[in-house]
């Protein structure tokens, strides 16, 4: 398991421990504990959400610099090839 993995799983962890104390120790009611719970998990899932995006976003930098690395290589590989091949 990456460092990655290993993070979100402590986070899913936490907030799972986070939320099962809330619910025994609230002092409100059921129904107002259930929404202040769906309220959190929206705001967790979409903090989830917008972290998985600029991961992703910093994924897509790194594989597109990468892809005009190697098309500036292929293409210096491919006139010293022919400028071989003229001598």
């Amino acid at each position: 398991m990456n460092n990655t993995a290993k993070i979100i799983t402590g986070v899913l962890a936490g907030t799972a421990a986070g939320l099962i104390t809330g619910m025994l120790t609230a002092p409100d009611s059921g129904k107002n504990t259930r929404k202040k719970m769906v309220n959190k998990t929206q705001d967790l899932a979409t903090d989830a959400k917008e972290e998985l995006n600029k991961k992703l976003d910093d994924v897509k930098d790194s594989y597109n610099e990468i892809l005009e690395e190697s098309a500036k290589r292929t293409i210096n590989g491919v006139k010293t090839t022919k400028e071989t091949l003229k001598a």
